[in-house]
């Protein structure tokens, strides 16, 4: 992976952004369409995305254990990414509500509507098999860890975090793995069909990523202190000392560690705060305002940042 192909794929997502910018301040996306463009996304695009990514993949026993490496990996970057935001909340002196979303916010990264479609671009269906295993260790994280992080002494349901995880998404990827698993190849026709409508989910993300960007309440957000030490954990600190840990170990152990798996979950580690931790907070009676601007400046943030990260990539 050289310099020149990472900083032409984002530009060119970028460009997205800003066309996404241009059609909200034409009307052509407003607030109430921007939440049904984020549904069409969840339910229809990604869905097809995930499911026929893997199905242009062969099964070779590489793969295989890869997989099963980025699996332990995910875990263990979201629980070491936790504790980072549980220690940082200590010493930034962050307390209450505000400090439970800024520990959910550490761990939760914006990895479906920007992280994959980042990850498509740069490492094509492998990085988005890696990637969605990624994903699915989140969706676990997140309604069960996440759901007692934010409502403390009141519990975990299991029927409801259950019905929470395995989400169109959760099955499309256990679904297409599956079939990677065990080689049953797909019709064309839906491969033609469900795979074409996937390969619009990057550019579907990018407009929404403008749109979220662009109906935020800039201005009141900008003020919000505890945002920027978030931005400053998330999207620098944290994946740079990941880097630097998978670095050591591959002094200490060279080889074991894939550097197509360690890149994919560096980039999914180092995206900003998750868009659904907004709705999850509201749903839950907290204070969707810390976590709405957790995300707007974020991902303001990432435009700078993950240029960065993934030019560190090199050094892997």
């Amino acid at each position: 992976m050289t310099s020149a192909i990472i900083i032409r794929q984002i530009l060119i997502l970028a460009t997205l952004v800003v066309i996404g910018l241009i059609a909200c301040r034409a009307k052509v996306i407003t607030a109430g369409t921007r939440d049904f463009l984020a549904k069409l996304i969840f339910y229809v695009t990604l869905p097809a995305m995930l499911f026929t990514s893997f199905s242009a993949i062969e099964v070779t026993p590489r793969l295989l254990a890869n997989s099963l490496q980025a699996l332990l990996l995910a875990v263990m970057i979201m629980l070491f990414m936790l504790f980072a935001g549980w220690l940082a909340t200590l010493i930034y002196g962050i307390r209450d509500g505000h400090a439970s979303i800024f520990r959910l916010h550490s761990m939760l990264g914006n990895i479906i509507y920007l992280g994959l479609p980042v990850i498509s671009a740069q490492f094509g269906q492998e990085g988005v098999l890696y990637g969605s295993i990624f994903v699915l260790v989140s969706n676990i994280m997140m309604w069960t860890l996440g759901v007692t992080i934010i409502t403390p002494g009141k519990g975990f349901s299991l029927k409801t975090g259950l019905g929470k995880i395995f989400n169109i998404n959760t099955i499309a990827i256990i679904t297409g793995f599956l079939l990677f698993i065990l080689q049953l190849k797909l019709p064309r026709f839906v491969l033609d069909t469900v795979g074409s409508l996937g390969k619009t989910n990057t550019y579907l993300s990018m407009i929404f990523i403008a749109s979220v960007i662009y109906f935020a309440n800039g201005r009141k957000m900008l003020g919000n202190r505890n945002a920027y030490l978030l931005s400053f954990n998330r999207l620098l600190l944290v994946p740079l000392i990941i880097l630097g840990l998978f670095m050591l170990f591959n002094m200490l152990c060279p080889g074991v560690l894939r550097k197509e798996v360690v890149s994919v979950m560096l980039m999914q580690a180092a995206m900003p705060c998750m868009v659904n931790v907004v709705i999850m907070v509201n749903i839950l009676g907290e204070d969707d305002g810390t976590a709405t601007a957790n995300v707007f400046i974020s991902t303001i943030l990432s435009i700078i940042t993950l240029p960065l990260i993934l030019l560190s990539l090199n050094l892997l």
